[in-house]
This record gives structure tokens, C-alpha cells and sequence, in this order.
């Protein structure tokens, strides 16, 4: 039963984790702007997130991987968000 309600979980946090990327790279093509870039970006960590937690599921790595994928894709999240709240306030390249 929890391997169930896991990979259903993990499904569906990965689909709505795809939609929101979707989302985003059209407000991307919409604005055509750097802030807007990194913010796909940093939403497309959080998809990956959820591949990296199918994959653990299917055994393609170990958990010490999947751990490590996990705490990169976090730091590189946080990079973009500061680079985009960054270059939003002080305005970059395609502002």
C-alpha cells in the first residue's frame, strides 16, 4: 500500500511539477526577459527534483545520490531566485 501511495504521490508531483514549468516558460515567451528566465529555471529545479525522486523510485541510483541530486538542485533553486529578484531590481541584459 505505501509503495502505491508513493509512486502516485510521486506522479502526480511530478506532472503538476511539469505543468508549473509549462506555466512558466510561456509567461518566459510572453516576456522575454532575464528575471523571467531564471525563474523558469528555477521552477524547471523543482521538476527535476521530482525526476530525481522517479528515478530513485526505479532504481536507476542509490539514495546517497538521490540525496545529493536533491541538496544541488536546492542550492542551484536558491542561485536563480537571487540572481532573478537581483537583476529584476537592478535591471540586466533584456530589461
Amino acid at each position: 500500500m505505501a509503495t502505491v501511495l508513493l509512486s502516485l504521490l510521486l506522479g502526480v508531483g511530478t506532472v503538476a511539477a511539469g505543468l508549473v514549468v509549462a506555466v512558466a516558460l510561456a509567461a518566459l515567451l510572453q516576456r522575454r526577459s532575464i528575471p523571467y528566465l531564471l525563474v523558469t529555471l528555477a521552477l524547471a529545479t523543482v521538476f527535476a527534483r521530482a525526476l530525481v525522486g522517479v528515478a530513485l523510485a526505479l532504481g536507476v541510483f542509490p539514495d546517497q545520490t538521490h540525496h545529493t541530486l536533491e541538496h544541488a538542485l536546492d542550492a542551484v533553486m536558491v542561485g536563480l531566485v537571487i540572481a532573478a529578484v537581483y537583476t529584476a531590481r537592478h535591471g540586466g541584459v533584456g530589461e
